[in-house]
């Protein structure tokens, strides 16, 4: 028999299923500990754990000490815990790698179909910086985050942008590891250049064919380097200042 979940936790669960069932809308005020306390008759010191803990989801957000309102929690709220849960289990870079092989064409894919003029200026202009950052691997790590940040964005579809955060997080330092052990610029630029081609040309299985072909590259490329690709994953989450 499983143990009871504390109160906070209770109070948690149902402050969210209010917000979920659209009963508190996002930028709704949240009642006061004071009326929290009364209405499920509760310590106030349990009522400031379960906000806390909804803070802590990115549910609720503070507008001043005393003042909470709802909110919609952004991508860096849900990536932070599903990163701490894949480290946990053990994920090895060869795990993270077979999930982007199985993710990233199909981004291409659709991003070919539903990429504004906007969008498309952008990957432009990153393949441009990335073309002007020859040997400043740094640059190169970032532009390449940026560049499958923005093709994901291309997509138009929100679902996407917070399924693929958390393997972004985890795969940006891989990616910085493996330039700064060998030049994969010029692959990179190809790459990239190639996928914004045929997105601009409308052609979804050529922008998911180079996208699969770019990321086999990192396999080839830590093979190449001699990296251990099935080393378990490391997480060091940003400390809150």
């Amino acid at each position: 028999m499983s143990d009871p979940q504390p109160a906070y936790r209770i109070l948690a669960d149902r402050i969210a299923a209010r917000i979920l069932a659209g009963e508190i809308r996002p930028g709704d005020p949240l009642p006061t500990e004071a009326v929290l306390s009364e209405t499920y008759g509760l310590h106030r010191s349990t009522v400031r754990e379960g906000i806390r803990l909804l803070e802590e989801t990115g549910m609720l957000r503070r507008k001043s000490q005393k003042r909470l309102e709802v909110a919609v929690p952004d991508g860096a709220h849900l990536a932070e815990r599903t990163m701490q849960a894949l480290v946990l289990r053990g994920i090895t870079v060869r795990a993270l790698y077979e999930a982007n092989v199985a993710f990233d064409p199909v981004l291409a894919r659709i991003a070919a179909t539903s990429a504004s003029s906007a969008q498309i200026a952008r990957l432009h202009r990153n393949l441009k910086d990335t073309r002007a950052a020859a040997g400043d691997l740094t640059a190169l790590a970032e532009l390449d985050a940026g560049f499958h940040s923005l093709l994901c964005e291309a997509t138009n579809n929100e679902i996407f942008q917070v399924m693929r955060q958390p393997l972004h997080e985890l795969f940006l330092p891989m990616v910085s590891e493996l330039v700064a052990t060998i030049d994969t610029s010029g692959r990179m630029v190809t790459a990239h250049a190639r996928i914004v081609e045929a997105i601009e040309r409308r052609d979804g299985e050529a922008a998911a064919l180079w996208a699969r072909r770019h990321i086999e590259d990192f396999k080839r490329g830590c093979l190449k380097a001699g990296l251990d690709f099935d080393r378990a994953v490391v997480y060091e989450p940003r400390l809150a200042l």
